[in-house]
């Protein structure tokens, strides 16, 4: 505990402010000027005194500089106290970056982010639940590199016709010296906190990082650092040497000699020695939440710093439900309106309406599934980009909508007209068609997906979509099967309406059915086991 040096009551750290405030005198001081009792000027000079507090429940451990400031509830499982456990001298971090982002605008940040997703839950932006935020200072080791010696960077020239079929590429190894350094790479240094939340809350700006005294504590609780730095020196030198690579094509001279030869280098091919120099221990400012139901718990985290937020918001079923019900109630009547003013459509003209919105809703089910395991595994490439992303599938859908359309509504729409006026329609669901294969290729890679010396959270990822994809698998081939003989019912233009409508009923019915599985995959996805903790930090209960 920092003293006020006015009237000796505890201060506390003023984010508004940068500097240790006083409630009681309103006296204002600098942090970094301000002594502490609980440093130690003998052997021990690189600890302080620390209150530590167990959750009884899971075993979840954090730490304050005020032995009055009790700890209400457990951040990590949602139980309901905290009880005080020890006293002990805590490891003293070189640095730390001090809480800049208020409460206040920790939680103006994450109810923003709740307002963006219009199908989650208004309980997760409850008044109640938000002011469970709590600052907490999080482990982090922060890393220095050098690179020295020589380094080779291979280069190709660009191809040239030597013959009619024969064709040269020449390549290159640029070789030379560097004396580099490299630091500000950083990993979270507690097991507790999970890797995917850490990684969805960087960067933050280590220049503003300041020399830790313990004052930073005051008003908010730290956890313990219990990850060895040497546990991240493969990830990091690889890091570190791609950045070091990128550093060298910086060079003019380098440059200069590519431009000349007109040489293309490929990084990938690129031989340096990177070297892990040091690893410091620093503190970085998390605002903290978590939301429980029953057995499962979703996280809330906000950066500290730049107020960044990365949280876990499940869907709600009843918003997408209702959505659903109100697009289709919209799309009939737009549909009934068109059959009164334009006698010559059929019933069939809304089969085939029907069929290129199940069309439509299939591909962008499938794409959000894909972009979903992308977010949370580096392992799928998201291909987006080109005609065949989802910008040119959304320019064919509406090539398709306007083509059909303008056949309906045709008033001397009969069989051999239709037969002809289907060729640039039947063109443009190849294409549709060629997108629905890419999207599925990509997402039964997911078959193959490994889930060892992973986060708990990335396995329970892996394992729901795995489950997705067995589930509905029967409903895909269905709705497929049931596109191709929609289609051909549309063209043969029987002229019977009840079979048509049920077509069309069919149609959505099968839509709604593969939106619910979807619904619930990123409903579960969200939600996380109960976290069961050791003395080694932080373990999720396999039984």
């Amino acid at each position: 505990m920092v003293g006020c040096p006015t009237c000796g009551a505890a201060l506390r750290f003023d984010i508004a402010t940068q500097k240790m405030a006083c409630d009681y005198c309103g006296g204002s001081f600098e942090t970094q000027t301000l002594s502490d009792n609980s440093l130690r000027d003998d052997a021990r000079a690189s600890c302080f005194d620390s209150y530590v507090y167990i959750c009884p429940s899971c075993g979840a451990e954090l730490l304050t500089t005020d032995k009055n400031d009790a700890v209400g509830f457990c951040q990590y499982c949602g139980g309901a106290s905290m009880i005080f456990d020890k006293m002990r001298q805590e490891w003293k971090p070189e640095h730390i970056i001090p809480f800049q982002v208020t409460k206040e605008d920790c939680k103006k940040a994450y109810c923003k982010e709740v307002r963006r997703h219009p199908f989650v839950s208004r309980k997760y932006s409850n008044p109640d639940l938000i002011e469970s935020f709590r600052g907490i200072y999080m482990p982090y080791w922060s890393y220095r590199a050098v690179m020295q010696g020589q380094f080779s960077v291979r280069a190709t020239s660009p191809r040239e016709r030597i013959s009619s079929d024969t064709y040269e590429i020449i390549h290159y190894d640029l070789v030379g010296n560097s004396n580099l350094a490299m630091e500000g790479y950083s990993r979270d240094a507690s097991l507790s906190f999970d890797d995917d939340i850490s990684e969805s809350l960087a960067p933050y700006e280590y220049k503003e990082q300041k020399p830790f005294v313990p004052g930073y504590l005051s008003g908010f609780y730290a956890e313990t650092g219990n990850v060895d730095p040497h546990e991240y020196d493969s990830v990091v030198a690889l890091e570190m040497k791609e950045d070091s690579v990128n550093v060298l094509e910086q060079d003019k001279q380098l440059q200069d000699y590519l431009h000349r030869f007109k040489l293309t280098p490929k990084s990938d091919e690129t031989k340096t020695n990177v070297n892990i120099e040091s690893a410091h221990r620093t503190l970085n400012p998390v605002w903290f939440m978590s939301y429980r139901n029953g057995e499962t718990i979703t996280y809330a985290a906000v950066n500290g710093q730049t107020g960044k937020v990365s949280a876990d918001l499940p869907l709600s079923p009843l918003r997408i439900l209702l959505f659903a019900l109100g697009l289709s109630v919209v799309i009939f009547g737009i549909l009934v309106a068109l059959m009164n003013i334009i006698p010559s459509i059929k019933a069939n003209s809304t089969l085939g309406f029907c069929l290129i919105l199940l069309n439509a809703g299939m591909y962008y089910l499938q794409n959000s599934f894909n972009r979903t395991i992308d977010r949370e595994r580096e392992s799928i490439r998201r291909r987006g980009n080109g005609f065949f992303g989802t910008g040119g599938y959304t320019f064919m859908l509406i090539v398709c909508l306007i083509s059909f359309i303008a056949i309906v509504t045709d008033g001397s729409y009969k069989q051999e007209i239709a037969t002809l006026a289907f060729v640039p329609l039947a063109a443009t669901c190849v294409g549709m068609f060629i997108c629905h294969l890419r999207v599925i290729t990509d997402s039964h890679r997911v078959k193959k997906m490994k889930i060892d010396n992973e986060s708990p959270l990335r396995v329970h990822m892996v394992q729901e979509a795995k489950s997705f994809l067995r589930n509905t698998i029967w409903l895909k081939i269905v709705n497929y099967l049931s596109l191709v003989l929609g289609v051909l019912l549309v063209y043969k233009d029987a002229g019977n309406n009840l079979i048509s409508y049920g077509a069309c009923f069919l149609a959505a019915a099968e839509l709604f059915g593969l939106a619910i599985y979807h619904i619930r995959f990123q409903t579960e996805i969200a939600k996380r086991p109960l976290p069961q903790f050791n003395k080694k930090g932080a373990r999720y209960d396999e039984n």
